[in-house]
């Protein structure tokens, strides 16, 4: 029985090498399934297929001992590339007659396999910047501190460009101060880098460079691959350095654009930060002083009240107030007042250690929480608190001699709730007022 094809029979190939083409991933894979269909139809396996490029032949899969004895039945090159057919002496003479449309068939083929992998690498590209952007929708949609901010953004972009390092600029003062830095090659010197520079080198509307710009070359580490700003309309938040890829590769126009958009939405999610730091700082903070305000205050005492119930802990509180502060503001003027209230601040936070609390109240009058002290105990307090304050007539002359009554309340001891320790407390302050001021009294033991 005669098996051999007529050219009428080459009709069903084109569809089968479309479905090898459709279902393959590699080009080893597509000719490896065109030879089964080749094979199937001319009922021999001995059918090879190979491409030579001006450099040699290319092989696209392990030869077979028996191809030393094949012979050469097509060859058709498209552009530098030939697809060659080879097959064993016994059915070469069959193929013969269809070997060249078979090689135009299997050279479009492979054209179109070319095609359809580099479609396939700009959709998984196209996928992976979908799958990044949709990560920083999830940190903008979450909000966090601005350093937790920071740390998000240099770690995101670091995964995203497979940096081998990077490191997050923010801006201060006069300098671009390197903020947060990862590295997979140990430490690198990173001195700040001079603001009115840098800016003139990325002007705004300039995402993304590559640090072949030699005027911004000069400026950063050694080895930096690309620089992106992150701007918030007029507003420069941040300036991201990254060094080399893992996989050697370059950053290209594909990777700026990305790194332009994911930038635009990291200066949102680090303004986003800085704007909800700010709310809950004026929230908490009183504006002239810095302090901490009454309301953050009685958060603070009733935390430390509660803390102190579950481990037979002793709180004092100190409430101050500056004696005289009305004539500081009929003589000197309200400005001159809240400038005394700003130098006694600061010499109460000076005075505080870590585990303290201190904040105004209203008007002249302080409030100060000594965790585990006892009035005995934060009479070491005072006697700082007071040679600040009397410190102030030297620089501030004007003031005069400015001094601080004070009075002192104990948890357990004088009350165990807020409104009983508060009001000991002033009834302290006031006998201290009653009996000649610049003094110090202690709530009388209930």
């Amino acid at each position: 029985m005669d098996h051999s094809p007529s050219l009428a029979s080459l009709s069903t190939f084109p569809t089968a090498f479309a479905a090898a083409c459709r279902h393959s991933r590699t080009d080893s894979e597509l000719f490896e399934r065109c030879r089964e269909t080749l094979i199937s139809r001319f009922h021999s396996d001995r059918i090879w297929l190979a491409v030579r490029s001006p450099s040699g032949l290319i092989p696209i899969a392990p030869e077979p001992e028996w191809l030393s004895s094949a012979v050469e039945v097509a060859r058709l090159s498209s552009g530098e590339t030939e697809v060659v057919i080879s097959a064993d002496p016994a059915v070469a003479v069959e193929m013969r007659s269809v070997a060249m449309p078979l090689a135009l068939g299997l050279s479009i083929m492979l054209e179109l396999h070319s095609v359809l992998l580099e479609r396939q690498s700009a959709l998984e590209d196209a996928a992976f910047q979908l799958r990044a952007l949709r990560q920083v929708a999830r940190l903008l949609s979450s909000v966090h501190s601005t350093e937790e901010t920071e740390n998000l953004v240099l770690d995101f972009m670091t995964e995203v460009f497979f940096a081998w390092w990077a490191v997050l600029y923010r801006p201060r003062d006069d300098v671009y101060l390197p903020k947060v830095f990862r590295s997979l090659k140990g430490a690198m010197a990173l001195p700040p880098i001079d603001l009115n520079a840098l800016d003139r080198a990325l002007p705004a509307g300039m995402p993304a460079v590559g640090a072949g710009e030699i005027a911004v070359a000069t400026l950063l580490p050694a080895n930096t691959e690309l620089v992106v700003t992150l701007d918030a309309g007029s507003e420069r938040l941040a300036i991201l350095a990254l060094g080399p890829r893992l996989h050697d590769k370059t950053f290209g126009p594909a990777e700026h654009e990305l790194a332009g958009t994911l930038a635009f939405a990291a200066a949102i999610a680090l303004k986003n930060s800085q704007l909800v730091e700010q709310l809950q700082s004026a929230a908490t903070t009183d504006a002239l002083t810095g302090l901490y305000n009454r309301r953050a205050l009685e958060e603070r005492l009733e935390a430390e009240l509660s803390r102190g119930k579950r481990h037979q802990l002793h709180t004092t509180i100190a409430l101050i107030d500056i004696d005289r502060f009305k004539l500081v503001n009929d003589n000197l003027g309200h400005a001159a007042g809240d400038r005394l209230l700003s130098l006694v601040a600061t010499a109460l936070r000076q005075q505080c250690r870590t585990l303290d609390a201190v904040g105004r109240m209203g008007g002249d009058e302080f409030l100060v929480v000594l965790p585990m002290t006892t009035p005995s105990e934060a009479m070491v307090f005072v006697s700082r608190v007071q040679k600040s304050i009397a410190a102030i007539e030297q620089s501030h002359p004007e003031f005069g001699r400015p001094t601080l009554s004070m009075g002192l309340a104990e948890s357990p001891r004088h009350s165990e709730t807020i409104t009983g320790l508060l009001a000991a407390a002033d009834s302290a302050l006031y006998k201290a007022k009653r009996g000649g001021r610049d003094a110090v009294e202690v709530a009388e033991a209930l």
